[in-house]
């Protein structure tokens, strides 16, 4: 794997400690006379919606305050802008693509991952490399899916309906109906961007789980509570940047090792495989403890978890007990012939 330069780490950092200071939204104010009066005016973005609110007269205290608030958070987001088209064009850190940046910018502004929703999948799999300091090469790949968990998700008081603010992002977004849904699991959009909403798999074995705080459901899967029950706050590269909720990368890579034997198709097990090789190599190298107590939570789960867990582990050619062995890796997964500690079974 090849390290990112100290520079563009320092630079990631900097970008999330900004939103520390980014209580206030960013917007561009204006002045408007009505009747002989003027008032403020603040026009704010949200995905692909432009919102005007008034802040009140012109001549009064509070509202050339929040003016001002609103200016210096304007401010703050052109810097960060800069930040985030650094990091794309020249770090060549991954990014979203817009429709999936609009998305997550409308969930994150909703407030839904500051109260646990958690993004998981390819898109989370993108925020890593500078979570990790090194390149992941299949963080590089586009994803037309957004998967969110509700697992760990806490509703806050007159919560919105999640379709409502997707559609903020794009109006075209429909939620999916199956027969048996009460309530929506799928969301897609015109151009084909879906969101799957994803939860833990309850006693009784339910193959859904209704969130009537969001006006939706949520996919009942096996291992999913395991990402969402360790995360962070991070980056995404899109716009000024959008703070959003990941899995750590430790419980991400240990959660795709259990995924993969789960899966159906070959192209998705590869995927899952591929981007648990990918962390895991250098986690081994970076916090080879850590990663162990990880798998050994995991194990200790039941038979179901360590069994999937060292099918995978065999499969990727990292389950030796202990030292460095020659690597066994699959064809498909195969990799340049370098000596690598192994991850004990």
């Amino acid at each position: 794997m090849r390290p990112i330069p100290l520079n563009f780490l320092t630079m990631y950092a900097d970008l999330a400690q900004g939103f520390e200071f980014s209580d206030a939204e960013a917007g561009s104010i204006t002045t408007r006379k009505i009747k002989g009066k003027s008032y403020l005016y603040v026009t704010s973005k949200d995905g692909a919606t432009r919102r005007q609110r008034s802040l009140g007269p012109a001549d009064d205290l509070r509202a050339q305050e929040e003016a001002s608030r609103i200016a210096a958070a304007a401010e703050r987001a052109r810097n960060m802008r800069t930040v985030v088209s650094t990091l794309k064009q020249k770090a060549r850190i991954p990014a979203p693509t817009l429709p999936v940046g609009r998305v997550l910018e409308v969930v994150s502004k909703a407030g839904l991952f500051k109260r646990g929703v958690t993004l998981v999948g390819t898109t989370a799999y993108q925020t890593y490399p500078c979570i990790i300091g090194s390149y992941l090469p299949t963080a590089a790949f586009m994803t037309n899916d957004i998967d969110l968990s509700v697992a760990e998700f806490e509703p806050g008081e007159n919560e919105e309906d999640l379709g409502a603010v997707l559609r903020r992002a794009n109006p075209t977004f429909k939620p999916e109906w199956h027969t048996d849904d009460r309530l929506p699991k799928i969301f897609v959009a015109s151009d084909g961007l879906r969101v799957d909403i994803l939860t833990t798999q309850k006693r009784g074995n339910v193959k859904s789980v209704q969130v009537e705080e969001l006006g939706c459901a949520a996919v009942a899967l096996s291992f999913q509570e395991f990402p969402a029950e360790d995360t962070l706050e991070t980056p995404v590269l899109y716009g000024s940047g959008v703070l959003v909720r990941v899995p750590k990368p430790l419980k991400f890579a240990v959660h795709k090792l259990l995924v993969a034997q789960r899966r159906n198709t070959a192209d998705k097990k590869q995927k899952d495989l591929r981007q648990a090789l990918e962390l895991i190599d250098i986690l081994i190298d970076t916090d080879e403890q850590a990663l162990q107590d990880v798998l050994d939570d995991a194990r200790s789960r039941g038979k179901a978890w360590k069994t999937a867990i060292n099918a995978s582990l065999r499969e990727i050619g990292r389950d030796a007990r202990q030292g460095r062995l020659p690597l066994s890796v699959e064809p498909r997964l195969a990799r340049p012939k370098t000596a690598r500690r192994r991850v004990r079974s």
